[in-house]
């Protein structure tokens, strides 16, 4: 059995093919820059799209682009930092993974890991990302601040 990776070149066609109704406005301009610009601007169109499957195309599309450490995008309202009274919060994650996942019909921020609250492993959770700190060492979730330990690598 062979398994290949399809290049940046293959995945963008392929989207391009696929999900051409989503794609109509782009314009050769968009196309014309380094391969991982043109998956990023590609993916986050499709990932923004409210359709599951093109939601699933642009996914991989950030992938390939992120080479597996995928992060929000660098907009303002994602990267700020924790406030001066919740430093001393003794809740982390370690090892932790950031993902994009679809749920309730549209594309969310996930944040996941092993929770260590008081120096106690409380096993493996799942979170909704709201903010993640400059330096991704802090993640603020639906519950509280968190702080980030290792970073999982995933393989693309």
């Amino acid at each position: 059995m062979t398994i290949t990776r399809p290049t940046s070149r293959e995945l963008i066609a392929a989207a391009l093919r696929d999900h051409g109704g989503i794609l109509h406005d782009l314009r050769v301009d968009d196309l014309a820059d380094e391969h991982d610009i043109v998956l990023r601007r590609v993916g986050w169109r499709l990932v923004e799209s409210g359709d599951v499957e093109a939601f699933r195309t642009g996914r991989r599309l950030l992938d390939k682009a992120a080479n597996g450490r995928l992060f929000p995008p660098p907009h303002p309202r994602w990267w700020v930092g924790p406030g001066k009274r919740v430093l001393d919060v003794d809740a982390s994650l370690n090892p932790y993974s950031i993902e994009l996942a679809w749920r309730d019909g549209k594309p969310h921020w996930e944040i996941g890991g092993r929770l260590w609250l008081h120096g106690e492993d409380r096993n493996w959770r799942w979170y909704h990302l709201l903010h993640i700190d400059t330096h991704a060492e802090w993640a603020r979730t639906s519950i509280c601040w968190l702080r980030l330990g290792k970073r999982m690598h995933h393989a693309v």
